[in-house]
């Protein structure tokens, strides 16, 4: 199996990244008073940069740190014994990593920046401790603990039940409401995963993704450029869901 190079840790510089994060509403700030924003400098102490392909953590090692995405994207994968892959999940900024951890303190997931990325390092023992002292804290990690098993869940259901053109159209309106919600534009945006790895995201080959892709153009769903993609009939896509093309 290759492997991915490690990432190298570098110390922030000032100011602090969660005062000036226009993302800190999705991550643990949310849940803090603001006079008790001081305490992000001990949960938060490194900024990790990482460059496209550069590995942040991997399956199996001793999990100390989750990690939040400061800029950037990354993936998921999972690996089996005899070397095979699958990408089980894409993060923005704003979203943690390495959450599902928690409760063996070994990472499940190895994660792989997709573009020159910063992840937010954030120290589990201290982050436990502190949430002890602030319910509101204890509170926002059960959130996202919980929203990350409902969307483990929900791409269980996807792989399972739907056709391969209903995972494409929801893939594409999901990452289209992720943006939206970080005030980028929910219509057009660069696809920052290639059709491969899109392809092992929702169980289907490199050909399949490719056609449908074609296919959504030529439909005039979205408007394919490489990998800018334009959504042009967004209620179109949306009755992919439901309906065959």
């Amino acid at each position: 199996m290759k492997l991915t190079p490690a990432a190298t840790v570098h110390r922030m510089d000032k100011p602090h990244p969660c005062d000036v994060c226009f993302q800190s509403r999705f991550c643990l700030p949310i849940a803090l008073p603001t006079d008790e924003m001081q305490r992000m400098r001990d949960i938060m102490q490194n900024t990790v940069r990482v460059t496209k392909g550069e590995r942040l953590f991997e399956s199996g090692q001793s999990m100390d740190k989750v990690y939040s995405v400061h800029a950037g994207s990354f993936k998921s994968m999972v690996s089996s014994p005899d070397g095979r892959q699958q990408i089980v999940g894409f993060h923005v900024p704003g979203e943690l990593m390495g959450l599902e951890g928690f409760s063996t303190r070994i990472y499940m997931t190895e994660s792989v920046a997709l573009e020159d990325s910063e992840a937010c390092e954030i120290d589990v023992r201290v982050l436990e401790n502190t949430a002890r002292e602030l319910p509101t804290l204890q509170h926002q990690i059960h959130c996202l603990i919980g929203n990350r098993l409902a969307r483990a869940q929900q791409d269980q259901f996807v792989l399972g039940s739907m056709q391969a053109d209903e995972r494409l159209a929801r893939f594409l309106l999901d990452l289209s409401e992720r943006y939206k919600a970080r005030g980028l534009s929910p219509d057009e945006f660069v696809l920052r995963m290639s059709r491969e790895e899109i392809g092992s995201y929702l169980g289907l080959k490199l050909e399949t993704v490719s056609r449908l892709m074609s296919r959504f153009h030529q439909a005039g769903l979205v408007h394919v450029a490489q990998r800018q993609v334009r959504i042009t009939n967004r209620d179109g896509l949306a009755e992919l869901l439901n309906h065959e093309v």
